[in-house]
C-alpha cells in the first residue's frame, strides 16, 4: 500500500505549484518499493496491444524503435531506455501509484508510463504539454528543469522531439521515493546515473482541436436519441445581399450559436462526459458472462467487487434528482439516486460490499448494476 508523505499538503500544492512551478518532493513516498522490475516491463513491451518504445543514443546518433519487441538485443544498444505506456491498466500495484494523486480529478488523469534506463541514458531535453509527477524507483536519475522560454525545437530522429538549447535552473538527483512535479511547457532532461526505473504519472489537458474532434467522433458513432431531433440552421428572415459569396455576420453568429446551444444542452453535456471518460481500456471481459445469481452468491460468501486496474469513472456535478449517472470508458450508466451513497466509494476504488452482506433493495439494485460493469470488464470479482 503506497502513501504520500504526510509533509506533502495537496491543498498547498494545488495553490502554489500546480501548473505554476516545478516542485521536488523528497521521500514523497516513504519506503518505496517498485511494483515491478525491468523484466516485467520487458514482458509488457512484448505485447502487441501495449504501446512501448526504446530510445537509444550512440555518440550523437539517436534512434527510436517501437514495440512489440521480440529480440531486445537488436535494439538495446548504446545508452538506451525502455518506455512503456499505460502500465496502470495492466497492474493493480501501478494503478495504486496513480491513485495517490486522486486529489486531481480522474478526467484529468492520463496514464502511468514507466521507463527503465541504463546508466547514462535518457530521451534528451524536451517539453511536454501536460502535467507530470516523476516518481523515482530503483536507482537514481539526475533531472534538470528549465522554465518556458520558447526554445527552438529540434528532431534528432523523426520520432523524437527535443529542445535545441537548454538552460536549467533546477538541477537535482532523485532517489527511490522522491517525486518531481513538472508543469506543462517546462523543459526537462532526465539522465540515469545508474540503471533505474522512473514512473511518470501523466495528466491530460485537451486543447480545443482535441475536444472538437473527439466530440465530432462521438456524434458520428452515437446512436440517435429517441425524441431528440438535432436543431438545424434556419433563416426565415433572409434578405438579399450584395454578393453571393459573402457570409454575413448574422449567419456566422447564428451558426456559432447553434454549436453553443448544443454544447449547453443535455446531449452536449453527455458527449463531453463521454469523451472525458474515454480511456481505451484493455479488453477484460469474463470468458463467460456472470449471472446475477452467481455474483450475489460470490459476494454473500466473501468475495468482493473491485474496480479494474486503470479504470477511472467520471460523473457530472449536475445530476437529476431521481437519477445518478456516471461514465466509464466512454459509456454512460444510470442508477436510482438512492444508490449514490453506495456508488461513490465504489467509483473511487473502494471494494463492494464494504463488509456487510447483501440485504436491502438498494444492495440488490447495486449488485444488478455491478453485474453489468463486471461483464463489461470495468469491475471484477476477487476473493
Amino acid at each position: 500500500m503506497y502513501t504520500l508523505n504526510t509533509d506533502f499538503n495537496p491543498d498547498q500544492f494545488l495553490a502554489s505549484f500546480w501548473q505554476k512551478a516545478p516542485l521536488v518532493i523528497r521521500s514523497g513516498i516513504i519506503d518505496f518499493d517498485d511494483p515491478l522490475d525491468e523484466h516485467d516491463l520487458a514482458g509488457m513491451a512484448m505485447e502487441a496491444d501495449i504501446d512501448s518504445r526504446i530510445v537509444s543514443r550512440t555518440g550523437d546518433k539517436w534512434d527510436v524503435a517501437h514495440g512489440p519487441f521480440e529480440n531486445f538485443n537488436q535494439v538495446c544498444k548504446g545508452k538506451w531506455s525502455l518506455l512503456v505506456q499505460a502500465t496502470d491498466r495492466y497492474s493493480e500495484d501501478v494503478d495504486e501509484l496513480m491513485s495517490l494523486f486522486s486529489f486531481i480529478p480522474y478526467w484529468r488523469m492520463d496514464d502511468v508510463m514507466i521507463s527503465f534506463a541504463v546508466e547514462g541514458a535518457g530521451v534528451g531535453a524536451h517539453t511536454d504539454q501536460y502535467d507530470v509527477f516523476l516518481i523515482q524507483g530503483k536507482g537514481s536519475r539526475r533531472w534538470r528543469v528549465a522554465p518556458p522560454d520558447n526554445a527552438e525545437v529540434c528532431r534528432p530522429h523523426k520520432d523524437l522531439q527535443q529542445v535545441a538549447s537548454f538552460n536549467p535552473d533546477i538541477d537535482v538527483v532523485l532517489k527511490p521515493g522522491d517525486i518531481l512535479y513538472i508543469p506543462p511547457g517546462w523543459a526537462h532532461e532526465g539522465t540515469a546515473l545508474e540503471d533505474c526505473l522512473t514512473y511518470s504519472i501523466g495528466f491530460r489537458a485537451p486543447d480545443q482541436n482535441d475536444l472538437l474532434q473527439q466530440l465530432a467522433d462521438h456524434l458520428a458513432a452515437a446512436p440517435a436519441v429517441a425524441g431528440v431531433t438535432p436543431r438545424r440552421y434556419s433563416d426565415p428572415h433572409l434578405l438579399p445581399q450584395e454578393h453571393p459569396s459573402m457570409v454575413s455576420y448574422d449567419a456566422l453568429s447564428g451558426l456559432r450559436q447553434l454549436m453553443i446551444d448544443y454544447l449547453q444542452s443535455d446531449q452536449g453535456e453527455d458527449g463531453l462526459l463521454s469523451i472525458l471518460s474515454a480511456q481505451y481500456l484493455p479488453e477484460n471481459v469474463p470468458g463467460e458472462p456472470y449471472t446475477l445469481a452467481e455474483i450475489t452468491e460470490a459476494v454473500e460468501t466473501g468475495c468482493a467487487v473491485y474496480r479494474a486496474p486503470g479504470c477511472k469513472p467520471v460523473y457530472s456535478e449536475n445530476q437529476a434528482d431521481e437519477e445518478f449517472s456516471f461514465y466509464v470508458n466512454g459509456e454512460r450508466f444510470s442508477a436510482a439516486s438512492s444508490l449514490k451513497p453506495l456508488l461513490l466509494p465504489v467509483l473511487a476504488g473502494q471494494p463492494y460490499p464494504p463488509e456487510h452482506p447483501v440485504a436491502d433493495a438498494d444492495d440488490i439494485a447495486m449488485i444488478q448494476l455491478l453485474a453489468i460493469l463486471i461483464n463489461k470488464g470495468y469491475w471484477e470479482l476477487r476473493n
